[in-house]
């Protein structure tokens, strides 16, 4: 009974190895297929180029107190926009409004006493050794008075410059010392510094206009100035090139740290080999497409390059005038027959 079963088995597997042989495609080599087609030419191309790099501020400081004393009023909070000499930082300064209100006295003092030895000095009553120690005492107190000043104006830190309040690392009650307390970031501009191989340094001027795209806001492109092109090198023979753009636009707010491509074309066009893209085959690292030679087609390797909408850039593998397959690769192999059905 088990023999029987086996043989049943056995046969019922070759019975089905068989049908599905029978089905199997087998492209056979004198049946003449359809296609379209389209020819291989060249087309003038300005190159276009791209580099990648990261925006950072126009400008950036970090505010340091340069006077030591305890914080007594804070009037900016991370985040804000400020403008140009705005406090934002008061440092205690009575010891110092005290010692300027005696500077001020003595100032007052040693200057009226110079004007009355000055006058006693036309009747003869007066030495001038007299008159210099007023003058040296009248310029002492002045120039202690200044400084005093210049401190106090030193207990007040302000904003150099329009900007955004990116950091603040004190409060009420805190003393200022050397650690930085905040810090300033001009964003209406920002820098999108690149890296440029040698060979591509020269497509760079300064003054020269630059357009910037980003992954943020696909499709917009933004445009900037090119501010800086070095004149040196590194050992990779990289130069490094400076874009500013103006971050005022409503509908594209960028933030420094975000990436940002600069994308520039070559003024001189050249000519290139153009094919469809439809004609395209296999992956991106093994492209290949059909070409056509008599009433048969060959499959053959390529190297693409530069891609548009609907044209693909050949670098090798093809000539001008080659006739590719366009459509109709479903049943195609190498080697097959066909026939054109152009329109």
């Amino acid at each position: 009974m088990a023999l029987l079963l086996l043989i049943s088995v056995a046969f019922t597997l070759r019975s089905n190895k068989a049908t599905v042989e029978k089905n199997v495609y087998r492209p056979e080599p004198d049946k003449k297929l359809l296609v379209h087609t389209s020819t291989a030419i060249k087309q003038d191309v300005a190159q276009e180029y791209s580099y990648t790099g990261t925006f950072a501020p126009y400008r950036e400081v970090m505010l340091t107190a340069q006077i030591y004393g305890e914080v007594k009023g804070i009037f900016a909070e991370e985040g804000d926009f400020v403008r140009a000499g705005k406090t934002l930082v008061q440092i205690d300064d009575h010891i110092l409004q005290a010692q300027y209100q005696a500077a001020e006295a003595n100032y007052i003092t040693a200057k009226r006493n110079l004007e009355r030895y000055e006058s006693a000095a036309t009747s003869g009553g007066v030495s001038n050794l007299q008159l210099d120690n007023l003058k040296l005492n009248l310029a002492t107190t002045e120039s202690q008075l200044k400084q005093l000043k210049r401190q106090i104006d030193l207990s007040k830190i302000v904003a150099p410059f329009d900007g955004t309040i990116t950091m603040r690392s004190v409060e009420i009650g805190s003393v200022a010392g050397q650690n930085p307390i905040a810090r300033i970031t001009d964003l209406q501009k920002l820098k999108l510094e690149v890296s440029v191989p040698e060979k591509e340094i020269v497509l760079f001027r300064e003054g020269a206009k630059a357009n910037v795209v980003t992954d943020v806001y696909p499709g917009t492109t933004l445009h900037g100035t090119i501010e800086y092109v070095s004149d040196r090198g590194d050992e990779a023979h990289n130069y490094d090139v400076r874009i500013v753009l103006d971050n005022n636009q409503s509908k594209a707010v960028l933030k420094a740290g975000m990436y940002g491509t600069a994308v520039l074309k070559s003024n001189t066009p050249h000519q290139t080999l153009f094919i469809p893209r439809a004609a395209l085959l296999g992956s991106a690292k093994n492209p290949q497409v059909f070409v056509v030679n008599g009433d048969r087609v060959a499959l053959k390797n390529i190297l693409t390059g530069y891609m548009t909408a609907d044209m693909l850039e050949v670098k090798e593998g093809l000539n001008e005038g080659d006739v590719v397959v366009t459509t109709g690769h479903i049943n195609l192999a190498d080697g097959s027959a066909i026939t054109i059905a152009n329109d």
